[in-house]
């Protein structure tokens, strides 16, 4: 039993650690595409539609819409759905954002990405922290009750 359970509780975090390698890949690659630094204006907030393949329905999140300006383009993109980063933006308030210079449309906001990351992180480690204890509750006292 005790065996089972520590491989259950391995291969969830083994999980979890792949999750946020593949997350770090793909923002490295981002970061190293999106090289030109622009002023990046909150103008208003938006909904963006997901697909939810469970109830086979789709549904809207809110997110902040930056508008900025890269060589006499101008580009309106949504950001981050998280809910906690949507309630701290401000409509009106001022962020850098770097853009690719091939594609204008593609860009990332630095403090975006960091509260983002920041919020997943501490979510991953509060999942993981909550299996090893209901492992810990259950593996203990079957271990403790074969050495008696």
């Amino acid at each position: 039993m005790i065996p089972i359970m520590l491989f259950i509780a391995l291969a969830f975090l083994i999980i979890a650690f792949i999750f946020l390698i593949f997350e770090m890949i793909k923002e490295i690659k981002r970061k190293s595409r999106c090289t030109e630094r622009v002023l990046a204006e909150v103008v208003s907030y938006t909904d963006v539609r997901f697909y939810d393949n469970e109830t086979k329905s789709y549904y809207n999140k809110r997110a902040p819409l930056y508008e900025y300006s890269y060589n006499g383009e101008l580009c309106r993109l949504a950001g981050s759905t998280d809910s906690k980063w949507v309630k701290k933006v401000e409509i009106g308030s001022h962020t850098e954002v770097f853009v690719d210079p091939d594609n204008p449309k593609s860009f990332f906001c630095p403090e975006e990405t960091r509260f983002v990351r920041i919020h997943g992180i501490k979510i991953t480690c509060v999942i993981i922290g909550v299996l090893l204890l209901i492992f810990l509750t259950i593996a203990i006292p079957v271990w403790y009750a074969q050495q008696v």
